[in-house]
């Protein structure tokens, strides 16, 4: 269980429709972005982190929201490279390509 008050839990899940919004301009797809609002609210109602009243609670779920969206865009990215690189290895059928 988290060290977060049941008022301080009610905050973040009050913040759940700005942070669909949110993530719905970042992703531009609605089920990316309900998945990326379930995975922010999941890791700030788990965090031990107790958040001060001078950083305040929406600043910093808005912040866990940017930094799941753009760790998700990294590795899309560093698989989207892996993946073309593995094509232009082996041709279009899987196979190792061979040179004549």
């Amino acid at each position: 269980m988290s060290g977060l008050s049941p008022e301080r839990r009610q905050e973040i899940m009050a913040l759940e429709p700005r942070l669909l919004e949110s993530a719905i301009r970042m992703t531009r797809d609605a089920n990316d972005a309900k998945a990326l609002v379930a995975e922010t609210l999941s890791a700030a109602r788990a965090s031990p982190f107790a958040v001060s009243d001078e950083v305040g609670v929406e600043v910093w779920v808005f912040r866990l929201l940017r930094q799941h969206f753009h760790s998700l865009e990294r590795d899309r990215h560093h698989r989207r490279a892996v993946s073309a690189f593995v094509t232009d290895q082996t041709g279009t059928d899987g196979f190792a390509a061979t040179r004549q």
